[in-house]
């Protein structure tokens, strides 16, 4: 049963299994300083206190979720906190073998030494005597200058054009005869989806009902497209609630089988990014406890962090190695995890092939499509430029085997796979802070959002002592955030044959 007149699931209803694993990243992504050996022993020995009961928590168990999952993610931190303080050890020390050369070099790389991939091009071999790399084996090593994603994403693509049939026909996608089975635009987009306005990542965000956020000036929809938005702050609610910021946070009322197989397509102008903000486009089963049924992570990011391409199930599933090491998409990021079962609690974290990573500012400056074809045989996420949409999609007859070159992700699936699947709904939704950004705020370009949001205050969960928190719920900051939307022209789901959808579950509650 739909979840009222507005379409709305509200939080005194069942609240859905909590999406634990954005706790973990969040504690794993902590930016707290690295621990010593004493100092990290005695922290282990609370956090091996806390893992006797399950991280996999239902009925909107908050306290079992804070008191198991965040626990152990701060043991998964410390791990982390040692190995990029030995990371960032070497690179110093690399850089410093190098200043004398930079200084010869950096007379030909611009202005004041500037060095940018648009100045010293993209098909460079390695050059030692660079403070930062423009080749595609960057982005791997983690050295790729700051313009690397938008600036070289299209010469990769190019060159990916130029392979061999033989070495791509196996990571192509495939017709599936598809015919549109969902069409969202326009006046009715809305009309698709359900509104939830359950937090389970404990951010600076105030989830609605679709009253409410029309009430809020947070959506909006018509002929000329879609809009989800940011909206004004809402004043905390009891003592010691942080201030939040009207969002929106919807769910496809249909469900798509992936044994059927289906492509999702969102047709979008601008997609919301920059410090604070973390928006995301996914796909998840609700019929089963949280990660059964499975989760595919499609566009998501945090602050400036790349896009992750993950996939999440219980029991056994892995990805065809063989064929992850010969599809992996020139431009390609990452270390490759092929084994998509997910519990933390023995240390599987899903599955990540090796992708291409562009950030979210690239996303919205190269509006075009994102999809996803989910098939019993492959996962592929494909990002297609404007331009170069082709004409079977324009014409809704989808043809995926011509699409090889605008892949950004390609997940091969093992027949292990198949029945652990459920139909999945699509989420579409933007969050600010929480386990995520406001963990890893205040680092990278968000180093420099004013002294007030990185002193004197905390990072993690949202609550008014958060600097994450403070920064986006400060007035100053509502040009800003209100200028960050989702502008969606269209979500067009196919299906093979048509068929293969059905209420999803976030609807029938």
């Amino acid at each position: 049963m739909p979840f009222g007149l507005s379409g709305s699931w509200s939080s005194t209803q069942a609240m859905r299994p909590c999406r634990a694993h954005r706790l973990f990243v969040a504690a794993a992504a902590s930016s707290a300083l690295v621990l010593s050996t004493a100092q990290a022993s005695a922290a282990d020995a609370v956090v091996n206190s806390a893992l006797a009961s399950d991280d996999q928590c239902a009925s909107g168990d908050e306290a079992c979720a804070l008191n198991a999952l965040q626990m152990r993610g701060a043991r998964k931190a410390q791990e982390s906190q040692r190995r990029e303080h030995e990371r960032a050890m070497a690179s110093e020390a690399r850089v410093a073998s190098r200043v004398a050369a930079d200084t010869t070099a950096n007379a030909t790389g611009g202005a004041d030494g500037y060095e940018a991939c648009a100045l010293m091009g993209c098909d460079s071999n390695f050059q030692g005597h660079r403070s930062c790399q423009c080749n595609a084996a960057c982005l791997e090593y983690g050295n790729c200058c700051h313009d690397h994603s938008w600036i070289c994403r299209s010469h990769y693509t190019m060159q990916a054009a130029t392979q061999g049939d033989s070495a791509q026909s196996m990571c192509s996608g495939n017709t599936q005869d598809f015919k549109l089975n969902m069409k969202a635009e326009g006046a009715d987009f809305f009309s698709h989806f359900t509104f939830v306005d359950v937090d389970d990542v404990h951010g600076a965000h105030q989830f609605t009902s679709e009253s409410e956020a029309r009430l809020q000036k947070v959506i909006s929809a018509g002929a000329d497209g879609v809009q989800l938005k940011f909206g004004g702050i809402r004043a905390p609610s009891f003592d010691g609630e942080a201030k939040k910021r009207y969002a929106v946070n919807i769910h496809t009322s249909k469900a798509f089988d992936p044994s059927n197989g289906f492509l999702a397509v969102l047709h979008y102008k601008k997609v919301p990014h920059g410090c604070g903000v973390w928006p995301g486009f996914w796909a998840m089963n609700s019929d089963r406890l949280w990660p059964a049924g499975g989760e595919l992570d499609i566009m998501e990011f945090a602050n400036y962090s790349p896009n992750k391409v993950t996939f999440h199930i219980s029991g056994n599933c892995h990805l065809d190695t063989d064929k992850v090491a010969k599809c992996a998409p020139l431009g390609q990021a990452g270390v490759s995890s092929t084994d998509c079962e997910t519990n933390y609690f023995v240390n599987k974290l899903g599955c990540m092939p090796k992708q291409r990573q562009p950030d979210g500012e690239f996303f919205s400056n190269n509006p075009g499509v994102i999809a996803s074809e989910w098939t019993s045989e492959h996962i592929i996420v494909y990002h297609i430029p404007e331009a170069q949409i082709p004409a079977d999609l324009t014409s809704e007859k989808p043809d995926t085997t011509g699409w090889k070159n605008w892949i950004l992700a390609y997940l091969p699936l093992k027949p292990d796979c198949k029945s652990a699947v459920g139909p999945q709904e699509l989420v579409l939704n933007m969050q600010l802070c929480g386990d995520w950004a406001g963990a890893t705020f205040g680092t990278h370009q968000c180093g420099g959002v004013g002294w007030n949001y990185l002193h004197g205050c905390n990072r993690g969960l949202s609550q008014p002592s958060d600097c994450c928190t403070k920064y986006v719920t400060d007035e100053s900051q509502d040009s800003y955030l209100r200028g960050q939307s989702w502008d969606i022209k269209s979500l067009k789901v196919f299906t093979r044959g048509g068929i293969g959808s059905s209420d999803s579950g976030t609807f029938r509650r």
